[in-house]
């Protein structure tokens, strides 16, 4: 999304909770408005920023914590973006319009000239429910919600058990003339 629109959505953020943290990914920047970047395992190389001074570029994705789902949604249609928000928290991402899983599999899918059977598509939590229903084959972890269990094809091990790894490694690898089992 453009800068404009990722400041005004920021602005409104921060009207509806002045304490509210937020995540903007920027290309390969991260800037975050805590003050405990360093404590953070995911957002360490984070860049503090108080957003009083507007950002600039393109902006791939704007994260914060709000209390009502619906002032979420509120904020997403105004300025036309998708939300997408996360299981057991009122964490809130708002992403441009044609961006997502779902696009990024149909531009491979023309990249690569393969039909979305031909994808295997694997999640654990509500945002991944659309693309494996869409892929030929849907694989959920063990540990996934139960909406995401149920919309998929195949149930695999934990994300701690690296199922995905182990989905891979039983039911495609054999089929790479390529590969022999340690």
């Amino acid at each position: 999304m453009d800068a404009g629109s990722a400041n005004q959505i920021i602005h409104e953020l921060l009207l509806k909770n002045p304490e509210a943290e937020i995540t903007v990914s920027s290309g390969r920047q991260v800037f975050w408005n805590s003050l405990h970047i360093a404590e953070s395992e995911k957002l360490h190389k984070a860049i503090y920023h108080d957003y009083a001074e507007p950002l600039s570029g393109q902006i791939n994705k704007i994260a914060a914590e709000l209390s009502d789902p619906g002032k979420a949604a509120e904020i997403a249609r105004k300025y036309h973006c998708r939300l997408q928000s996360y299981r057991g928290e009122n964490l809130y991402a708002f992403l441009p319009e044609n961006s997502g899983k779902i696009q990024a599999i149909l531009e491979l899918t023309k990249l690569l000239d393969i039909s979305l059977k031909e994808i295997v598509s694997f999640g654990d939590d509500l945002n991944d429910m659309e693309m494996l229903r869409i892929c030929g084959r849907g694989v959920a972890v063990s540990n996934a919600v139960m909406e995401v269990k149920a919309a998929a094809d195949w149930i695999t091990l934990s994300n701690d058990e690296d199922g995905v790894a182990d989905w891979i490694e039983r039911h495609i690898l054999p089929a790479c003339p390529l590969y022999k089992k340690a």
